[in-house]
């Protein structure tokens, strides 16, 4: 779950890898909800043509294994116990 929010203008949160697309309206606090199954890197996007900075409005999610995850996890709860 990814919570999207606007001060401007309408944008829209797109990755289509997922399957998913919102929009994001100025002054609204929107949630959307995926599940990927395909560990990897996918880019995220603005789908709505929203200004001059319209082209640099990318990012890129990680999904790692469940494994990945919990060896992460495990690591992290080391670290913090020093």
């Amino acid at each position: 779950m990814v919570e999207l929010s606007s001060e401007d203008v309408i944008h829209s949160f797109y990755v289509p890898q997922f399957r998913v697309r919102q929009d994001v309206v100025p002054g609204m606090d929107i949630r959307a909800w995926f599940q990927p199954t395909v560990a990897g890197t996918y880019e995220i996007g603005c789908s709505q043509l929203c200004g001059l900075g319209h082209y640099r409005m990318r990012a890129q999610v990680f999904v790692h294994t469940q494994e990945d995850y919990d060896a992460w996890m495990k690591q992290a709860a080391q670290e913090a116990s020093q």
